[in-house]
């Protein structure tokens, strides 16, 4: 049986991947700082809001309230959906500040518990979409690229063995997490990989979406051009 697909709420994205992000499933959106990746999140959350389904930001670089005044300057109002208990905005920053133990030495985010956490507040809530923007702190280990990678698998496992939900992860560059360059553990474990980018055209960039993967689907490897428009957020151009 054919799994149900969920809108990515991105104009001119889902008929790219032929209706949306299949449901239950985990994808890396990743690009460099400006490119868009948290406003993605924003319109993928507010899509499911829109339609009536719950969810849950875990908030890891920037408080909640960063995120609500960044969803207001685009014209869309997420404290209302916190209001009516469709939407939890979670702030990781205490689990970095736990970091630091004795002497100073810095301990890795134990995963499999921060998963654990995050899954009870999706149960409670009866949450279907997940973000977790960025997600490099969670999983980059100090040790080794190799001890990176099984915090990258023991995630994304995670994520599918506990909640059921639909995740979106980003992340700053693709090699950054896996710590094996392009094509690293994630490429292989997430069901599909969203690159956002700056290109230059004549004197000056543009923004540039890519569906690198997409698992299940058939998919064309083109950039495709966009524009960040007030409530309306991340718009795909058409293929002239």
């Amino acid at each position: 049986m054919e799994k149900k697909r969920l809108s990515t709420g991105i104009l001119g994205l889902d008929p790219l991947i032929e209706g949306g992000l299949t449901e239950g499933k985990s994808y890396l959106i990743t690009g460099e700082s400006g490119t868009g990746k948290s406003i993605f999140c924003m319109q993928f959350i507010l899509k499911g809001l829109t339609d009536g389904e719950k969810a849950v930001y875990v908030a890891v670089d920037e408080r909640p309230s960063d995120i609500l005044e960044e969803a207001a300057a685009l014209g869309w109002d997420l404290l209302k959906y916190i209001e009516q208990k469709s939407l939890l905005i979670l702030d990781a920053s205490p689990l970095f500040s736990a970091r630091m133990g004795a002497g100073g030495k810095e301990k890795e985010v134990d995963v499999q518990k921060t998963v654990g956490d995050l899954a009870s507040h999706v149960r409670r809530m009866g949450a279907t979409r997940v973000v977790i923007d960025p997600v490099g702190p969670l999983i980059l280990s100090r040790d080794s690229s190799a001890r990176a990678q099984e915090h990258v698998r023991t995630l994304v496992h995670s994520l599918q063995d506990n909640m059921g939900t639909t995740n979106l992860l980003t992340s700053y560059a693709v090699p950054a997490i896996a710590g094996a360059g392009e094509g690293g553990v994630e490429e292989f474990l997430v069901a599909g990989v969203i690159i956002l980018s700056f290109v230059r055209v004549q004197s000056r960039l543009v923004r540039t979406l890519l569906v690198r993967k997409m698992r299940g689907t058939a998919i064309d490897l083109m950039e495709h051009q966009f524009n960040i428009v007030k409530e309306k957020g991340i718009v795909l151009k058409p293929v002239l």
